[in-house]
């Protein structure tokens, strides 16, 4: 293994030792690390609705808008001083959610091949969230504002577009005019919009996309936002005045983090550093791309064309493409497929197989370790299912004799037959061990197998022994021994049931 891949495991296993922290104190359904994009999404629709209601309020003139926030800061404390709160920490919120969702599908090697689509939009996104805050602040237009103002219009004057430069038009009172607060205003409205068209684009290769986090962890964002504006509402400085230095002001690092930058360098370097640093990130899915899995291949003379396969794929790469008698064939659209398997998982009939992992190959391997575990006399036994995403065994079960190890690339692929198959053989019990709850690096395998073995989903099972001899948990990379707990547990059970031999 390179020092590059040991820094980048490093960096995956740290992050998910704080998932397993944030599992710790909310359970793996509530963990805001598990939803950092639907946060995002939800504190946008918090930010459009408390500024809706300040907008009520605002006037757009020189004189009038530092006046009208004064008036809702102040004046309406009760309602509108707790709504622009509402509007400033939400805003906040909505950089470190989106930072920490850019950071998750990073270290978690979520941007590459089918996913640089959603990659290259969620950057476009996060520059969109930084040009509505930046403007945001001007609409106050107290010494804070007029900071941000001056220095923007030393950045924007590098900008060739532009005509007559910015700074003109902030270069004393009387040459303030109330078509700037008008552009202002557009440019901080319009931002929704755009914001909405680049999410289309984010989610548009993602089936089911989940936008929206479980009710009770809204809620409980709501509660903190509320609880940080009671106690510390947001503040309005002095009226801005164009004839003075700002001064000291208090300073905001999730939206004013560049500016400090012009201290050291000038506009147009700054604009470099941006430019090449937003190229940089935006095009690390291309950088040192190892081997894309295969796609699966469709054998159409086995398919029925139930779209089953269609509906569990978590990436829309399987279409349905008409035959000639009548009946629809599943089709792969390679560009989108992740070779993650849950197709092949979906299908009864044999009509998909990974390449790398065929159904036929599996079940020959999974009967054979089965027959050897049989002929171990070692009782109770219990065969071993393992995402390749989840949890990292190295060694642990080396010196385990009672039990055998299939990993697959996603645990979505596998079947209620395949799963079946070790007890049919002899063995006592099966341990299914995917990616932890609610982080699924293909997103639907933990769900979509725990559906088919429940028999709500298809393939349903079709057993003739006790299903508590199947278990099904998640684990991150890090909880091994969460997971050697749990299987010694399984397999404890079996033997409390009396499965000796």
């Amino acid at each position: 293994m390179t020092a590059k891949n040991k820094h980048i495991l490093s960096l995956r296993r740290g992050w998910s030792r704080l998932e397993r922290w944030a599992n710790r104190a909310y359970t793996p359904v509530y963990n805001p690390l598990y939803h950092l994009g639907a946060i995002g999404v939800f504190l946008i629709w918090v930010l459009i609705i408390s500024g809706i209601y300040l907008f009520i309020f605002y006037e757009i003139s020189v004189t009038g808008a530092y006046a009208s926030v004064l008036y809702l800061t102040q004046d309406q404390w009760y309602l509108g001083g707790i709504i622009r709160s509402l509007h400033h920490y939400g805003a906040d919120l909505l950089v470190m959610a989106t930072v920490l969702h850019l950071i998750h599908t990073l270290v978690t090697d979520r941007y590459r091949y089918w996913r640089w689509v959603a990659w290259v939009s969620g950057i476009a996104l996060l520059w969109i969230i930084w040009i509505s805050g930046i403007f945001g602040y001007w609409m106050v237009w107290d010494r804070r504002a007029q900071l941000v103002a001056t220095l923007s219009a030393e950045m924007l004057g590098k900008v060739p577009i532009f005509g007559q430069p910015l700074s003109l038009d902030l270069s004393s009172n009387s040459a303030l005019s109330n078509q700037l607060f008008y552009i202002v205003l557009f440019i901080h409205f319009s931002t929704p919009v755009v914001f909405f068209i680049l999410l289309w684009i984010h989610v548009k290769r993602i089936a089911k996309a989940k936008v929206n986090p479980p009710a009770r962890l809204s809620w409980g964002i709501i509660g903190l936002i509320l609880f940080l504006s009671l106690i510390r509402p947001a503040r309005l400085g002095l009226r801005a005045d164009l004839g003075r230095l700002p001064g000291a002001i208090p300073f905001d690092w999730f939206y004013l983090y560049i500016y400090p930058s012009l201290k050291y360098i000038s506009a147009s370097s700054l604009w470099a550093v941006i430019i090449a640093s937003t190229i940089f990130v935006s095009a690390l899915p291309w950088m040192g791309r190892n081997r894309r899995p295969p796609a699966p291949e469709v054998a159409a003379a086995n398919c029925v064309g139930c779209e089953q396969c269609m509906m569990d794929c978590p990436y829309e790469a399987i279409f349905m493409e008409p035959r000639r008698n009548g009946f629809p064939a599943a089709k792969i659209l390679s560009k989108n497929c992740a070779g993650c398997g849950v197709c092949e998982g979906s299908c009864d009939y044999r009509a998909i197989n990974l390449p790398h992992f065929e159904e036929g190959v599996i079940k020959d391997k999974v009967l054979r370790l089965s027959q050897e575990l049989k002929a171990g006399g070692m009782h109770p036994t219990v065969f071993t299912f393992v995402c390749a995403r989840g949890v990292e065994l190295n060694d642990i079960l080396k010196d385990m004799a009672w039990t055998k190890v299939v990993s697959v690339p996603c645990i979505g692929m596998l079947k209620p037959s395949i799963a079946a198959i070790p007890i049919e053989t002899g063995v006592h019990g099966v341990f299914i061990a995917g990616c932890q709850t609610g982080d699924c690096h293909y997103r639907f395998g933990n769900e979509w197998l725990a559906q088919r073995l429940e028999g709500i989903r298809h393939p349903a099972p079709d057993w003739d022994f006790d299903h508590f001899r199947i278990r099904l948990a998640g684990f991150s990379k890090v909880e091994a021994e969460d997971f050697l707990t749990m299987l010694n547990r399984f397999r404890s059970e079996m033997q409390e049931r009396g499965m000796h031999g």
